[in-house]
């Protein structure tokens, strides 16, 4: 762990990608891949601590990701509309300070359009549609969120590795790509009646059907009364093949 916040994003950005690709962790739902040439950013959320929000989402670690930190970054994903996925409080540093591209869901471009920093700057990524920024591709497939209908997940690409970037998909049967990154979390029925994360079997299926070799949990961490124990995952992956990866924050792991 890096000594101060403040350190994280500089030494991403110092750190030299020679092959492959490599992803640092940021906490919650946030995390960074690169290439040797490209950074994409995956959904980057800073927030107050909202406290005594009435349905638990307080926030319950500190903010290890500091937008005003960040100088070099081409693309910057969001998967949907939900405000720890998509917050012009984060982004308009991030576009300020960088040339990046917004690759966005149709839901998220919607809630950017009122923001004028947003103009020109934003990538509608509907399912199906592909782009190519740098050496990386990014691919936008079909999400099953639990309230935004046109919420997508991505597959990232570069030099035939591939990441799947879940946002915060639930499992369905449609998910057949190589690579995970799921949204992993206690689901609270007596605060929201709805299923809004994976819980760790739903998590390790959805890994498998992805035919995953590598799957790291994420956004487990950030909400009070959502927090989950990634562990919980690895039984049901033993024997299967894919390897579990838990990060802490500001962390790394290559890809490939």
């Amino acid at each position: 762990m890096p000594e101060s916040r403040h350190d994280i994003v500089p030494a991403i950005e110092a750190f030299e990608v020679r092959e492959g690709l490599r992803l640092w962790w940021l906490g919650g739902p946030s995390y960074v891949i690169k290439s040797p040439t490209t950074t994409v950013y995956v959904d980057p959320y800073h927030c107050g601590d909202r406290a005594g929000d009435p349905r638990g989402f307080e926030r319950a670690i500190a903010n290890y990701f500091l937008p005003e930190d960040v100088t070099r970054a081409d693309a910057i994903i969001s998967t949907h509309n939900h405000s720890d996925h998509c917050d012009p409080a984060t982004l308009e540093p991030m576009c300020r300070q960088t040339a990046a591209r917004i690759v966005a869901a149709p839901s998220s471009a919607e809630k950017l359009a009122p923001w004028a920093w947003s103009h020109g700057r934003v990538d509608v990524f509907a399912r199906g549609t592909s782009g190519t920024y740098g050496d990386i591709t990014l691919t936008a497939f079909q999400a099953q969120d639990w309230d935004d209908p046109a919420a997508v997940t991505f597959v990232l690409g570069h030099a035939g590795r591939h990441v799947f970037v879940g946002g915060d998909t639930l499992f369905f049967p449609g998910l057949a790509e190589v690579g995970a990154v799921l949204a992993l979390a206690r689901n609270r029925r007596d605060l929201i009646d709805a299923e809004l994360y994976l819980d760790p079997p739903a998590l390790a299926r959805a890994a498998l059907t992805l035919k995953a070799t590598t799957v790291l949990p994420v956004h487990w961490d950030i909400w009070k009364a959502w927090v989950e124990n990634p562990r919980l995952v690895e039984p049901y992956l033993s024997g299967t093949g894919t390897r579990f990866a838990l990060l802490d924050p500001g962390q790394s792991l290559a890809i490939g």
